[in-house]
């Protein structure tokens, strides 16, 4: 109808791992992770359904193989890519040739396609259990003070703070808040970094924060959780 192009911008694309299951609930980690989706059983891509030549798919090897490569590919209609390959000639050249040569190496002569779906499902489930453990942590030590939707893929919590009452809206809380991290030594990212509509007075009072559980170690998940906890008691209800 309006003859748009779609950027299908989607680095955690192959980081899909499902629903959450309880750490509890079965001894055996394989079992529990031995419905990964691996390549197979991922969900459709926008590119996938494209029938008309109007989707351009990036991605990136930086979430789900080394971040410091800075490499990535794209995926488009070849009136498409021969533009994009044009733009970079005159702008970057191209992306670095070393990080090129490895993950070239990489994947075309040592893993092949095989052994780059096992990496992937490796990857999901290394993902899976990170997600599982922050996820029974939450549960356990931040009821009461934060509400979130326990995610299937990625590597991210979106927390929504339950603020006392007579601290919802109020101007500069979320900078206290933030102060109240610093002082109990754990951050975790502003939600007004998110907003198309910028810092401005209104989303710099909204209570949403992100937490990952990519960085830390699965063991220091638990201080890293309690210290939170004890950085909102002072704000929560």
């Amino acid at each position: 109808k309006h003859d748009l192009v779609i950027i299908e911008d989607d680095p955690y694309y192959y980081l899909q791992f499902g629903e959450y299951r309880p750490v509890g609930k079965t001894a055996d980690a394989e079992d529990r992770y031995s419905d990964l989706p691996g390549v197979t059983a991922l969900i459709p891509s926008l590119l996938s359904m494209d029938t008309e030549g109007r989707v351009i798919r990036l991605d990136s090897f930086s979430k789900i193989l080394a971040p410091g490569l800075r490499c990535g590919w794209i995926t488009a209609p070849k009136y498409m890519t021969d533009k994009i390959q044009f733009h970079n000639e005159t702008s970057v050249q191209q992306p670095a040739g070393l990080s090129q040569a490895i993950v070239s190496k990489l994947i075309n002569e040592h893993w092949g396609h095989e052994g780059w779906e096992r990496h992937l499902v490796q990857i999901q489930r290394d993902y899976a259990m990170r997600r599982d453990r922050f996820v029974e942590l939450c549960q356990k030590y931040l009821k009461g003070k934060v509400e979130f939707t326990v995610p299937s893929a990625g590597m991210f919590l979106w927390f929504r703070l339950l603020l006392s009452e007579e601290l919802q809206g109020k101007e500069g809380v979320m900078q206290e808040v933030f102060e109240s991290m610093i002082a109990n030594h754990v951050l975790l990212v502003p939600g007004h970094l998110f907003s198309p509509l910028g810092a401005t007075p209104e989303v710099l009072s909204k209570p949403f924060v992100r937490a990952a559980f990519s960085y830390a170690s699965i063991d220091d998940f638990e201080t890293a959780i309690t210290r939170l906890a004890k950085a909102l008691e002072p704000f929560t209800g």
